[in-house]
């Protein structure tokens, strides 16, 4: 389940003088929201990631901007941080009921092939779903397309030596899989009848899909853009499909820009916030805002950002 992280107590402006305004009434409104009780290519974009519901709804309120616009900005960040929340844990809970399913069956029987099979085809996001042993072998994967990753020991991973000790829930990073392509890891346990660890099942997903079916049909139609990456600048997602993957911090792309670098690492560094950055695009320097706010699950944090240009 998603833990509801604390507000961090500072909120840094960068580049222009602008006034922030943390209206109760909206943080509220991202708390039960989040909870479920109620452009061009060539230029660089900011990033944001996404971590476990605190609130989304102290965004940007500018002087020079309308209320009207900074509710409608308010309102897109808490729907992409509610939609987001909402189909992560569904992948999430989707995992963890075939888990259930492969303990009652053999790890890489016809039965268990066949709950991996459905599980991939729940969602476009997902490449493939795997078993993996308790002695970190990957015994199974379908569909058929990557039964070649079958029999690799993949205990080098971050994320299959943490689950194997804990016994726990993970979610990885982005990381190039066994299959061959960059992809985020999503693992659960796998208990047997007499709740012995037997090894674990994950679904192997690509996070721009995932996002971009929830993010997509959000920000069509408004004048925003949006983002999530992750806390080491990795970008999951952006409107723009040519920044996903890119590497806020090392790619040449933002070498020119210290400014926009000063806020990606200040989003990077603080769960949730608002700021501005500028750069020349063109020969025109132009500025942008940015509002961020997190979500996460188990262990792994990502920003969400609604981005917009003021100038």
């Amino acid at each position: 389940m998603l833990i509801a992280l604390l507000f961090s107590k500072s909120m840094i402006v960068r580049t222009t003088p602008l006034k922030l305004l943390l209206p109760a009434l909206v943080v509220v409104l991202g708390i039960c929201m989040t909870a479920g009780c109620t452009s061009d290519t060539a230029t660089p974009k900011t990033t944001a990631t996404a971590t476990t519901a605190p609130a989304a709804g102290n965004a940007f309120a500018l002087l020079n901007q309308s209320a009207a616009d900074d509710r409608a900005a308010s309102a897109l960040l808490i729907r992409l941080q509610s939609d987001i929340t909402v189909a992560i844990e569904a992948l999430d809970g989707r995992l963890s009921r075939a888990a259930s399913r492969l303990g009652a069956t053999g790890l890489n029987d016809t039965a268990a092939r066949a709950i991996l099979s459905n599980l991939t085809a729940t969602s476009p996001a997902i490449a493939d779903s795997v078993v993996v042993s308790a002695e970190g072998i990957l015994i199974a994967a379908e569909p058929a397309a990557y039964h070649g990753a079958e029999g690799a020991d993949i205990r080098y991973q971050e994320h299959v030596r943490r689950i194997l000790s804990s016994k726990r829930p993970v979610m990885s990073e982005v990381i190039t899989v066994e299959e061959g392509f960059p992809a985020v890891v999503l693992a659960t346990p796998i208990l047997t009848s007499e709740s012995r660890f037997a090894g674990f099942a994950a679904v192997v997903f690509r996070p721009e899909v995932l996002i971009g079916d929830a993010a997509g049909p959000a920000v069509n139609g408004t004048p925003f853009q949006a983002m999530v990456v992750q806390t080491d600048g990795r970008v999951l997602y952006d409107t723009d499909p040519d920044q996903v993957g890119r590497m806020t911090f090392e790619d040449p792309l933002y070498a020119d820009y210290p400014d926009l670098l000063d806020v990606a690492r200040q989003v990077a560094a603080e769960r949730y916030g608002a700021a501005t950055y500028a750069f020349t695009a063109g020969g025109q320097v132009v500025q942008k805002e940015i509002a961020w706010t997190t979500i996460g699950l188990h262990g792994a944090e990502w920003r969400v950002a609604v981005i917009r240009e003021v100038g």
